[in-house]
């Protein structure tokens, strides 16, 4: 489990909670940079929402990528 706190808000992850949240939703298009969960690339802040519960404007790029790398999920930038 991973504690943190984002746009104000404290929360608690596990990779188990994700993979959970965002199977079985098709991924939106991709702009510059995604995760694999469970094998499917997401847009990062996409799968960061539905993993969450946050609004997308409530929290960056930057630390969505970090939780996502400390669950140890890949992330990656697309171009």
């Amino acid at each position: 489990m991973y504690e943190f706190t984002v746009g104000g808000h404290r929360k608690r992850l596990t990779r188990g909670e994700v993979l959970a949240k965002l199977k079985g939703n098709p991924p939106g298009p991709i702009q510059a940079h995604a995760v694999d969960i469970g094998g499917v690339l997401y847009p990062i802040k996409e799968a960061f929402a539905r993993a969450t519960g946050l609004d997308v404007l409530d929290f960056n790029t930057n630390q969505a990528r970090s939780v996502f790398q400390r669950l140890g999920f890949k992330v990656q930038r697309v171009s």
